[in-house]
């Protein structure tokens, strides 16, 4: 913008004002003397203003006017002045925001502003805008930071799920991988897994399984009580231990060109559902940063889930080995078993033939009875010499005397309820016991049978026995041997009750170990239907269990996997020999259709000639985190 001369403004105004009354003013006077009394009476100029006194502020008009326009010219130069001020400040303003704005466009966000600019509203404005996009690039770069970390986290994480995988049986070469890819995936220095073990006696203890550049002079023999130290305590709490400050004797680290000790010792438990099954310690020269712990908190979960699905393996095949051994057990004591049975069955049939034997000789005792007579009251009428002899009494000690006289005083009230039975008519037979003139004890067989009239009144009763007092003792001789026999018999009954009552005790607590497994897992018999289906196999199919037990194990497969894939084909065909002990992948068939990838492992086990197959089932797809 041109400046203006503000002087010359107010000159060149004023003597324009000046100029513009002299005009009027000679106007005014030519006018004045065109007038018609000027034209009657001409005079001169002097003349003029003596007639019009009002002419000499005509001629004031140049200094009037020139006056005015000074101060209006003045006036006007400094409004102009104060604009040019204005417009002046506000092109420094306008330069100023396209410099700043130019700054931003070109992320210089850290040029300064002068403090007397910062008073103004505008640069207000533009300084909490800078400030602004300040704020949001640092936070664009910490959203940055935290998804590389994140993104980083996620990798790690699905990288280790594959080697989770690909787990065995083997506990000390899984642990070996997992501490081998945690320390080369955090590149630090070194690492160890120390899993929770007990004695004999139940005590807990930490077992290294595994380590990766590990020199503990502290832990050479690889075991720490539980408790003690920083892996007893961190088993102890189940929480994560981070320490900055490592003590000089704690830990050392060595290489080829020296050694020193490491900034970080991360300790993380490896707990899943609040059990303990281990911790796993790190070290590393550099900080650990919080998204690195995290990374192995996470994993943390997935190992332990792993070592509990490994653990659970083990001791999944250890009791099948010993549930077959104790199968084939019970089956050979089975056959022993039935063996003695036999045997006694054998031994009943020959007591049971003496037993006819020894009836057929009471039968012909019975032609040499012992006989006499006696009337309702028990006493004697008549005797034979059998009787006699029997009892060794002469004729006339007998004579008259009550049958009493033959009884011991606790059998007495036998004899009254057997004459009351006969005075009532009835007949009495059975074995009763008698005693002699000596006081010995006999044993005969007695039939009492009343005599009456017409009337129905009792005229005597007629006995006639049989002496079976060694027959009695052979009794009580074959009721021990079969009193022995028996308590043998209900010994062996209750011996196979034991036996099946753990075996179905066993059964029951493999079953239930094995319904509670996170690997689905199925057993089949010698037909190939499926006995056993636990809940994890429910929701890995997608079928209730009432829907496939007792079903054919083909409906678990699509028809084409059935036939091609070697593995399936001898998993599901009847009398095959199976593939036992090898974990394959194969494709299985869910209830809607879908084919879903899993790890499957077949175990066999026989009782007797009979065989049953279980697998176990790991899904493929399955999400660790």
């Amino acid at each position: 913008m041109k400046k203006i001369n503000i002087k010359a403004l107010i000159s060149k105004a004023t003597l324009q004002g000046a100029g513009l009354g002299f005009v009027l003013a000679v106007l005014i006077l030519l006018i004045s003397l065109d007038a018609p009394l000027f034209a009657q009476n001409p005079v001169n100029l002097r003349g003029l203003f003596m007639v019009f006194p009002a002419l000499w502020a005509v001629v004031l008009l140049p200094i009037f006017f020139g006056v005015v326009s000074f101060y209006l010219s003045k006036r006007f130069a400094g409004i102009v002045a104060k604009q040019s001020k204005q417009l002046k400040k506000e092109a420094q303003r306008t330069k100023m925001v396209l410099s700043f704005i130019e700054n931003l466009r070109q992320d210089k966000l850290d040029v300064p502003i002068d403090e007397q600019k910062k008073k103004d509203a505008l640069t207000r404005a533009l300084l909490k805008l800078r400030e602004y996009m300040v704020q949001s690039k640092q936070e664009q770069q910490q959203r940055r930071i935290e998804e590389e970390q994140r993104n980083w986290v996620t990798h790690g994480l699905a990288q280790f799920g594959e080697i989770l995988r690909k787990s065995n049986d083997n506990l000390e070469e899984l642990s070996y991988e997992i501490i081998r890819y945690l320390v080369d995936y955090m590149k630090i220095n070194q690492g160890g897994v120390f899993l929770l073990n007990h004695d004999k006696g139940g005590t807990p203890f930490f077992e290294m399984t595994a380590s990766v550049a590990f020199d503990r002079r502290k832990f050479a023999d690889k075991t720490i009580n539980w408790g003690e130290g920083l892996i007893g305590r961190c088993g102890l709490e189940k929480e994560t231990i981070l320490i900055t400050d490592v003590p000089n004797d704690y830990i050392h680290i060595t290489s080829g060109l020296g050694g020193a000790n490491p900034g970080t010792i991360l300790l993380v438990p490896l707990k899943s559902n609040d059990e303990l099954f281990g911790v796993i310690e790190l070290a590393s020269f550099q900080i650990l940063q919080p998204y690195e712990v995290e990374l192995v908190e996470k994993s943390a979960e997935s190992i332990a889930s792993t070592i509990a699905m490994v653990k659970n393996n083990i001791q999944t095949n250890k009791l099948l080995r010993e549930t077959q051994i104790q199968a084939e057990k019970m089956a050979q004591q089975e056959e022993e078993l039935r063996q003695n049975l036999e045997e006694m069955r054998a031994t009943q049939e020959e007591s049971d033939r003496r037993e006819i034997e020894r009836k057929g000789i009471l039968d012909a005792i019975d032609h040499a009875a012992i006989s006499c007579e006696f009337d309702h009251g028990g006493n004697l009428l008549s005797v034979n010499e059998n009787f006699l002899k029997t009892f060794k009494y002469k004729p006339e000690e007998v004579e008259g005397q009550n049958l009493k006289i033959f009884f011991f005083k606790d059998d007495v009230s036998e004899l009254d309820r057997i004459l009351a039975d006969l005075q009532n008519g009835q007949n009495f037979r059975g074995r009763v016991r008698r005693r002699t003139k000596t006081g010995s004890e006999i044993y005969l067989l007695s039939t009492y049978s009343p005599v009456m009239d017409h009337h129905g009144n009792i005229l005597k009763i007629i006995s006639l026995e049989n002496d079976i007092t060694d027959q009695v003792k052979m009794e009580e001789a074959l009721k021990h041997s079969k009193e022995e026999l028996g308590q043998m018999l209900e010994e062996a009954r209750n011996e196979v009750k034991e036996q099946f009552a753990e075996i179905e005790s066993v059964k029951i607590r493999n079953e239930k170990m094995l319904e509670g497994a996170l690997d689905a897992i199925i057993t089949t018999n010698n037909g190939g239907l499926i006995e056993f289906f636990n809940a994890a196999a429910e929701k890995l199919w997608g079928y209730d269990r009432q829907e496939v037990l007792g079903q054919p194990s083909t409906m678990l497969f699509s028809k084409e996997t059935a036939k091609t894939d070697e593995f399936v084909t001898a998993f599901v065909s009847v009398g095959g020999q199976k593939i036992v002990g090898e974990r394959r992948e194969v494709p299985i068939r869910n209830k809607y259709g879908e084919d879903i990838p899993v790890l499957m492992l077949l175990s066999e086990a026989k009782v007797g000639e009979e065989y049953s197959h279980t697998a176990f089932i790991q899904n493929v797809e399955v999400e660790l985190f």
